[in-house]
């Protein structure tokens, strides 16, 4: 039996931005090359259902619109998978798993699997897909280094893989330089490597010390769960509360608190 590809998280705003692949081979798979140099062929993304799904009478075909905070894009589902159409309603947030696909210029997704998720979900897979998107960018860079300076040779293969950088990311990047040639493509590659990294590498000092304080008040209770409220008002004459519920969120996120009922934190011990 033929081996499914990996889901990547990404954002729905790369996948509009990149560039989609239709393969020349019958069995090979359709992918989509992101600007910042990764393949995607089977995509990950928490989003929210932003209009009412729709499903045709002969329910062989079925599309709910789906929005990231990055961007919207359609969900579609054929023949079978109209059933996964028919879980979701227009407001739940939700993670869906699918291929990839384009119609007409327009970017899609044909589902292969939809979740209702938590709140928490969203927060995480935004802050996971940042962390996935950083670390590639880092690679990517190294690759185009390697690829401006001798190409795709022998060379060019044992220098990268001595600096933890795939071949087929090499490769990856020859398909993409190709593919951007006629927009000036050193220079749109470069700018999309530097965007995110900023955002991931200068913390937010202020914000830091909030996770801290937060901390430490859940270690003084002891493993009782906190209240939100509590949480604000101890910390609101150093802190406003905006700062206060983001460090909340982040702390979720790296999973060094969590919340056993709406609005109560504890410690993750």
């Amino acid at each position: 039996m033929k081996k499914r590809l990996p889901a990547t998280r990404v954002y729905v705003k790369d996948i509009l931005d990149g560039f989609y692949i239709k393969s020349e081979g019958d069995f090979e798979p359709n992918y989509l090359i992101t600007k910042d140099a990764k393949k995607v062929y089977r995509a990950k993304i928490v989003g929210t259902v932003v209009r009412e799904p729709a499903v045709a009478e002969d329910e062989t075909y079925g599309k709910f619109q789906l929005d990231d905070g990055t961007g919207v894009i359609w969900v579609l589902g054929f023949r079978d998978d109209t059933r996964f159409i028919k879980l979701v309603n227009k407001g739940d947030l939700v993670q869906i798993i699918g291929k990839v696909a384009e119609w007409r210029g327009d970017k899609q997704i044909l589902v292969e699997g939809v979740y209702k998720v938590h709140p928490n979900a969203w927060i995480l897979h935004r802050y996971e897909t940042l962390k996935d998107k950083v670390e590639h960018i880092k690679k990517a860079k190294i690759a185009l280094e390697i690829y401006n300076t001798y190409g795709i040779t022998a060379k060019a293969k044992v220098i990268a893989k001595n600096k933890g950088v795939t071949e087929e990311l090499l490769h990856t990047v020859d398909e993409l330089y190709a593919i951007m040639m006629e927009r000036q493509a050193e220079e749109a590659l470069e700018e999309a490597l530097e965007e995110p990294i900023e955002e991931l590498e200068a913390p937010n000092e202020e914000l830091e010390e909030v996770k801290k304080e937060v901390i430490a008040l859940l270690k003084g209770k002891k493993g009782t769960p906190v209240s939100k409220k509590y949480i604000t008002k101890k910390l609101q004459q150093k802190f406003d509360e905006e700062t206060i519920e983001d460090a909340i969120h982040e702390l979720l996120a790296e999973g060094e608190i969590f919340e056993p009922e709406v609005g109560y934190y504890q410690l993750i011990e």
